[in-house]
C-alpha cells in the first residue's frame, strides 16, 4: 500500500462547531492572496512582494534567497474599519454561539490574574481590530467553496508507521470570536495515527494523537480502545475547537488553563496550607499552576469533514523534499511582534519559530511518548525471556557474594570473641565487632536485593507462561492532566463570576478613599469576608465557608489570648482537652 492509500485508509473525521468561520484551506490559495513582508533590523515592516503577486514558487525562491532575514506572510492587507466591521456583523457573518462562563469554574485570585492579562493586551502588539472580519470575508469569497485538503505524510520510525495529517487555516479567531487567549493569521494543526503490524503482518492502528495547545508527551495520545474515542467506520472522529482549531477526543466545552509559572510555587504552597487548615473544604480549586481560564468549544454541531461527513478530504502528500515545506522558514501569518508570540502568525509544519525542526515533524514517535512503547508484542515477549536469563545470572552472583560475606562475618565474630577474653587484645576485639556488624549490614542489603530480584523473576516467568498482562487503555494517563470539562453553571454563579473582579476593585477603592483610617483594618476584614462569603454562596459552599470563618476566629482569639495572658489561655486549652478526654474515656469504659 502506497503512502496515499495508507493516508486515505486512516484519515480522520473532523467535526466543527456550527459557528466556525474558517475551515481547512489550501496553501496555494492562501499564499496567492498574501503579500510577503520583512521586519528589518531597525524594526520596520517592509513589503517585498505585493498582495496578489505572490505564489508558492516565488515564496520558496524568496525564502531561500532571504533566509537570513525575518520574513512573514500577511493575509489581510488592510483590516476592516469600524464601519465595515459593523456592516459585516449586520450581514450575519460573525460567530454566534451561546458561551459558557470561563470565570465560573475558577476562583477570585485567578480572575484577578486574568484581569492583568487582559490589560496586557492593551500594551502588547496584538492582531489589529478588524483583521478577523476582513480575513473571514477574504476567505469566504476566495476559498470557502474550494477543496478542503489535508497535507499528509507517512513516517516509518522505531517500528511504528505514522500517518500524519496537517490542516491549514487562514485565521485563528479564538480571542475575537470566542473569548479565547489569542488571535493570529494562519494556523497549523495536526493529527497522527500510529500503526504497527498485527499477527498477519497487516498494519493496524494502535494509538492516535492530535495537537492541543502545544502540549507534548503521553497526554497527547490515546489507545485505539480508549472508551472516550469516537469511531465511524474505522475512522477516528475528532472535535475541533471553535476558532482555536485544536482537537479534542471528546465532544465537550473544555476549560483550558494557561499557567503563570512565576506564581506556581505560591499557588502550590497556598493549596497545601488550605488543605491542612480547612480539611472539611474542597481545595481542589488551587491548581498545580495558576491557570488563567479559557473555554475551548468542541461541540461538533456543525460541518463534518472526512469519511461519511459533509465534505471529503483532498489529500496532498508532503515531506522534507516539498519545496514550500523546507524552503520557507518565516511566519505564515502577520508578525505583530508580540513578545508572548500568541498574537503572531505561526511558522510552517516543519519548523519551530527558532528555525529548527518541530518535534512533531522530526520525531512524531517521541512527541507523544511512544519511544518507550514496543509496537511488536512478540518482541516484547522476547524481552521478558532475555530478562529472565539476566536475572538468573544476577541471582547466582548474589548467592556467591552472600556466601562469601557470611563466612567473613562469622570469622570476624569468632575472632572478636576469642580476643575479648584477654585484656591485652580486648581493644582489638572491639574493632573486630565493628567489622562483623559492617559485614552483617552488607549481608542484609544483599539479601534485600536478592528478595527483590527473586520477586521480579517470578513475575517474568509468569509472563512467559501466561503472556504479558494487558494494560488499561488509560494507564499511561494516571499522572497526566486530563481535560477539564466546563462544569454546569447556575445563573447566580455566572453573574457573580462576571462582576466579582469589579466588585473587588470597588472594595479596594472604598478602602483607599472611603474608609475612615481608625476603622481601616475593620473595613479590610469586612470587605474580605463579604467577598469570599458571596463567592462561597454562589458556589453553594456556604457551610464550609462558615466553618472556615469560625476556625479563623478561634485562631485569632487564641493568639490574642496568648499575647495578653498566656497562662490563663493555656489553662483553658488544657481544661478543654481534659474534658474531651474524660468524655471519650468514660464512653469507652461504659460501652457494651
Amino acid at each position: 500500500m502506497n503512502d496515499v492509500d495508507l493516508l486515505r485508509a486512516h484519515e480522520p473525521l473532523l467535526r466543527y462547531n456550527a459557528c466556525e468561520l474558517f475551515l481547512p484551506t489550501t496553501v496555494d490559495g492562501y499564499v496567492g492572496e498574501c503579500g510577503l513582508w520583512e521586519i528589518t533590523p531597525a524594526g520596520e515592516h517592509e513589503l517585498l512582494i505585493e498582495h496578489g503577486d505572490l505564489d508558492i514558487e516565488r515564496l520558496v525562491d524568496a525564502g531561500q534567497a532571504l533566509a537570513d532575514r525575518t520574513l512573514y506572510l500577511r493575509f489581510v492587507e488592510k483590516p476592516f474599519s469600524r464601519w465595515r466591521y459593523w456592516a459585516w456583523r449586520r450581514q450575519g457573518h460573525y460567530a454566534r454561539m451561546p458561551h459558557a462562563s470561563r470565570f465560573a469554574n475558577v476562583g477570585i485570585s485567578t480572575r484577578i490574574i486574568d484581569a492583568f492579562f487582559r490589560l496586557s493586551l492593551v500594551l502588547r502588539r496584538r492582531l489589529p481590530t478588524g483583521t478577523v472580519s476582513a480575513g473571514e470575508t477574504l476567505y469566504r469569497e476566495t476559498s470557502a467553496d474550494g477543496p478542503t485538503p489535508y497535507y499528509g505524510r507517512v513516517i516509518r520510525d522505531a517500528g511504528w508507521t505514522v500517518c500524519q495529517y496537517w490542516f491549514f487555516y487562514a485565521v485563528n479567531d479564538w480571542r475575537s470570536s470566542y473569548n479565547g487567549i489569542n488571535d493570529h493569521e494562519a494556523d497549523w494543526e495536526t493529527v497522527n495515527i500510529y500503526l504497527s503490524p498485527d499477527a498477519d503482518g497487516a498494519l493496524v492502528p494502535r494509538w492516535v494523537a492530535s495537537s492541543s495547545h502545544d502540549a507534548e508527551g503521553d497526554a497527547l495520545r490515546r489507545r485505539v480502545d480508549d472508551p472516550d474515542l469516537d469511531w465511524l467506520d474505522g475512522h477516528l472522529v475528532l472535535y475541533t475547537g471553535a476558532g482555536s482549531h485544536s482537537h479534542s477526543f471528546v465532544q465537550q466545552d473544555e476549560l483550558i488553563r494557561v499557567d503563570a509559572p512565576r506564581l506556581k510555587r505560591f499557588v502550590n504552597g497556598t493549596r497545601r496550607a488550605v488543605a491542612i487548615l480547612t480539611p472539611w473544604a474542597d481545595s481542589s480549586g488551587f491548581q498545580e499552576g495558576l491557570g488563567i481560564p479559557f473555554v475551548d468549544y468542541h461541540r461538533g454541531d456543525g460541518t463534518a469533514i472526512g469519511p461519511g461527513g459533509d465534505r471529503e478530504w483532498t489529500p496532498v502528500v508532503i515531506g522534507d523534499d516539498t519545496p514550500w515545506v523546507s524552503g520557507f522558514r518565516g511566519r505564515w501569518g502577520r508578525d505583530t511582534g508580540d513578545r508572548f508570540g500568541g498574537e503572531s502568525g505561526p511558522t510552517g509544519p516543519r519548523y519551530e519559530r527558532s528555525g529548527i525542526d518541530r518535534m512533531r515533524w522530526n520525531d512524531p514517535v517521541g512527541w507523544v511518548g511512544l519511544q518507550k512503547v514496543s509496537p511488536d508484542m512478540q518482541a516484547a515477549a522476547s524481552v521478558v525471556e532475555e530478562r529472565v536469563s539476566e536475572l538468573d545470572v544476577e541471582l547466582a552472583a548474589l548467592d556467591t557474594e552472600i556466601s562469601a560475606r557470611r563466612v567473613r562475618a562469622r570469622r570476624e565474630m569468632v575472632q572478636a570473641q576469642a580476643m575479648e577474653i584477654d585484656t591485652v587484645t580486648s581493644a582489638l576485639a572491639k574493632r573486630r565487632y565493628v567489622t562483623a556488624r559492617a559485614e552483617e549490614e552488607a549481608l542484609l542489603q544483599l539479601a534485600d536485593e536478592r528478595r527483590r530480584l527473586s520477586a521480579e523473576r517470578v513475575s517474568m516467568v509468569r509472563a512467559m507462561m501466561e503472556g504479558i498482562p494487558e494494560t488499561g487503555a488509560r494507564d499511561h494517563l494516571r499522572s497526566r492532566p486530563v481535560a477539564e470539562t466546563v462544569a454546569k453553571q447556575t445563573f447566580v454563579l455566572r453573574a457573580w463570576a462576571a462582576v466579582s473582579t469589579s466588585v473587588l476593585l470597588a472594595i479596594l477603592v472604598w478602602l483607599l478613599v472611603g474608609n475612615d483610617y481608625s476603622h481601616y483594618w475593620l473595613g479590610v476584614l469586612v470587605g474580605v469576608v463579604v467577598l469570599v462569603g458571596v463567592e462561597s454562596a454562589a458556589r453553594r459552599r456556604l457551610p464550609q465557608f462558615i466553618m472556615s470563618v469560625f476556625a479563623l476566629a478561634v485562631a485569632v482569639v487564641l493568639t490574642i489570648g496568648f499575647i495578653i495572658e498566656w497562662r490563663i489561655t493555656l489553662a483553658i486549652i488544657f481544661g478543654l482537652i481534659a474534658l474531651y478526654l474524660l468524655v471519650e474515656n468514660l464512653r469507652e469504659l461504659f460501652n457494651r
